[in-house]
């Protein structure tokens, strides 16, 4: 064959070859699998996300060696955006401001409408949160002698189905309360009362450096005599805190040193025959809310001596910066009170004094130099003494309810200055009257009363207590029913 002949041959073969192959459908070798879109992530409350289309048509099988069918797109058929994310969690609620002040209002989500993709943190409604409400929160008012809580803040609302928007956080509730709906509290911390009670020092033993007694000591508890012996007589600052009832045996007058205080635990610490006696120097010392009774014995009304009925509640010799409050004395064998000698810078204020004959003795000197203020304390079913003042340079005595007081009532006796105001006498023999000083008589009431009420007048002749100290002059009838109320021992003093 020539050589032009073999390549006619093969060009035919190769044509004939070509044809062959063009047998199958015509469609075409099998589609690679199309690659659907990714899905649309939920955007941040996002706009709706459209995933990618699906991947092309499958190819159809080819001859003998047809393509295979193309796997689908990731996304599938075509990817509509997705549905929004579950719901989103609300703001917690905003935090109250201290002091009452409302918290901030949480910022509402923006609610998308998410991508296909899962869930976001969006809801699927994606609602943006609602913010919550502000809080009235409010940091409580400290308690002083007394002061209240404050109402704990109002928490958040619920926060609303959100979207990825975050809400408001949570109110903190204020301190003394729980979260609710509360508005701030406004406690009145140390009012300087208990109940509507005035607890403070007032007065002359205020002066001249002042009275504290034991101070801020930490306070030693005692049950006993000699307990209250040992602490009342120990060298330095106390605080004796007398808890239950002390009966004493044999009947004694703890000497008292100088910076103590004695104070009983709420009101049921009691003195049963027994007292206390302060010397000559002693100074600094505060007796309180305490009641110190019985140390009366039938048949020695007035015999003298220790021995005898020389039993006396509270007695001072030249003693100085002394403070008697809350004080309930009752049926005792001598004098509740003797104030002796030259005592001064002296308080004596809501005490009773009650079922006795020599209630509140105040002189055995020549000299005219005390100084002493007797306030808000009730004198009831007594005979003499209530008190008889004696050569006292400066006695200041107001706000005092005297009742059913068979000898006397207030008597400036000898050279004594006195300035007695606002008081009430109920069924009281000789409510007043002076010898050789002056005694300023203003705004007093009278029930009931017989006999002498002297006095040099209503204008302040010889001192005005105004110009030494601060206090607060109560109407005689108010002073009456506050007197009542919370003279003598309180639940809340000592504890």
């Amino acid at each position: 064959m020539t050589p032009q002949m073999r390549k006619t041959t093969l060009l035919l073969a190769t044509l004939i070859g070509m044809a062959g192959c063009g047998s199958g459908d015509g469609s075409g070798g099998p589609g690679a699998a199309g690659h659907g879109g990714t899905t649309g992530a939920a955007g941040t409350g996002g706009a709706t996300s459209n995933g990618g289309s699906g991947g092309g048509t499958a190819g159809s099988t080819g001859g003998s060696s047809g393509g295979t069918t193309g796997a689908a797109g990731t996304g599938g058929a075509t990817s509509n955006g997705g549905s929004g994310g579950a719901s989103g969690a609300g703001g917690a609620a905003g935090t109250g401001g201290s002091g009452g002040a409302s918290g901030s209002t949480g910022t509402s989500g923006r609610g998308g409408s998410g991508g296909a993709g899962a869930a976001g943190t969006g809801g699927a409604t994606s609602n943006g949160g609602s913010g919550g409400a502000s809080g009235a929160g409010g940091t409580a008012g400290a308690a002083g002698s007394a002061g209240t809580s404050g109402r704990g803040g109002a928490g958040g609302a619920t926060a609303g189905a959100g979207g990825t928007g975050t809400g408001g956080t949570a109110a903190i509730a204020g301190r003394g309360g729980s979260a609710g709906g509360g508005s701030a509290g406004t406690g009145a911390g140390g009012s300087g009362t208990s109940n509507a009670c005035p607890l403070d020092l007032i007065g002359f033993a205020t002066l001249a450096g002042g009275t504290t007694g034991g101070g801020t000591t930490a306070p030693t508890t005692v049950r006993t005599q000699a307990e209250l012996r040992t602490c009342a007589t120990a060298t330095g600052a106390r605080v004796c805190r007398v808890q239950g009832t002390l009966t004493f045996n044999p009947f004694e007058e703890i000497r008292v040193a100088s910076d103590k205080t004695i104070i009983g635990a709420g009101a049921n610490a009691e003195i049963v025959f027994g007292g206390f006696f302060l010397a000559t120097g002693v100074h600094n010392v505060i007796i309180r809310n305490l009641t110190i009774r019985d140390s009366y014995i039938e048949g020695q009304y007035d015999t003298g001596g220790d021995n005898g009925g020389d039993r006396d509640g509270v007695q001072m010799d030249t003693a100085d910066h002394v403070w008697i409050d809350h004080v309930h004395f009752h049926h005792l064998g001598d004098g509740m009170i003797d104030s002796r000698k030259d005592t001064t810078y002296f308080t004596a204020s809501w005490n009773i004094l009650e079922d006795h004959n020599k209630a509140f003795g105040i002189g055995w000197t020549d000299n005219v130099t005390a100084q002493m203020t007797i306030h808000h304390n009730w004198i009831h079913d007594t005979t003499q003494r209530n008190p008889s003042t004696d050569n006292v340079l400066r006695a200041h005595l107001y706000n005092n309810l005297l009742e059913n007081c068979t000898s006397y009532g207030n008597y400036a006796r000898g050279a004594t200055n006195m300035v007695l105001q606002n008081s009430t006498f109920v069924g009281v023999n000789d409510p007043h009257y002076y010898d050789t000083g002056t005694l300023v008589a203003i705004g007093n009431v009278y029930r009931n009363t017989t006999g002498t009420r002297t006095s040099t007048g209503t204008t302040f002749s010889f001192f005005d207590p105004g110009t030494f100290y601060s206090y607060k002059l109560d109407s005689a009838a108010d002073a009456e029913a506050l007197v009542r109320r919370c003279a003598g021992p309180r639940a809340e003093l000592g504890n």
